[in-house]
């Protein structure tokens, strides 16, 4: 009702998000999973692949799967989502990456189905590749599917803060993971 009234007023869906954390609203209605409150935004011609805030900011797609929402991103990739949008510049990640933090399995196989780059470049600073999130989490079945679906076991950290795979569920205690990494050939030498 609320999205109604604003639209109605010609309130401007496409507004720029701040700079920092900032959201247009079907960011935020995609965070929140309300498909229903997408669908309106997306007929009133919200823009689907609006940019993330530079710092810690997420596009719409992101958005969704970091927080698991299934229907939410089949609607978005419908209306054209850029499934391999860069991340922000700090800290940001592809929605592949979002994904993968959370263990969304499901997502995940969407995403790649869909054309996700499972080798997409971590962000210069804390950023992570997919492999290295889902091995920071300790998700053996996303670890599994990665790596079948190609993702560089050896990929390097990212320069300020990263780790690698290996290094990662190393760190988090996660003894299958790291046996299965190792048994996926990981350069045991490349633990920092």
């Amino acid at each position: 009702e609320v999205i109604e009234k604003l639209l109605v007023a010609g309130a401007d869906m496409n507004a720029a998000p701040a700079l920092t954390y900032g959201r247009t609203a079907l960011q935020a209605a995609a965070e929140e999973g309300h498909l229903e409150v997408i669908e309106k935004l997306l007929a009133a011609g919200a823009d689907v692949n609006a940019a993330a805030a530079e710092e810690g900011g997420r596009t719409a797609l992101q958005a969704a799967a970091e927080e698991g929402h299934l229907e939410v991103i089949e609607k978005l990739l419908a209306a054209g989502a850029d499934i391999n949008a860069a991340a922000a510049r700090y800290g940001g990640q592809t929605a592949l990456q979002a994904a993968a933090w959370g263990g969304y399995l499901k997502v995940i196989e969407k995403l790649l189905a869909a054309g996700a780059d499972v080798n997409a470049a971590a962000t210069e600073e804390g950023g992570q590749t997919v492999l290295q999130v889902a091995a920071e989490g300790g998700h053996l079945e996303v670890i599994e599917k990665l790596l079948a679906a190609g993702a560089d076991i050896n990929a390097a950290a990212a320069r300020y803060g990263g780790q690698t795979a290996l290094q990662a569920a190393t760190e988090g205690g996660h003894l299958k993971v790291v046996e299965k990494l190792l048994a996926a050939g990981a350069d045991e030498d490349r633990i920092r």
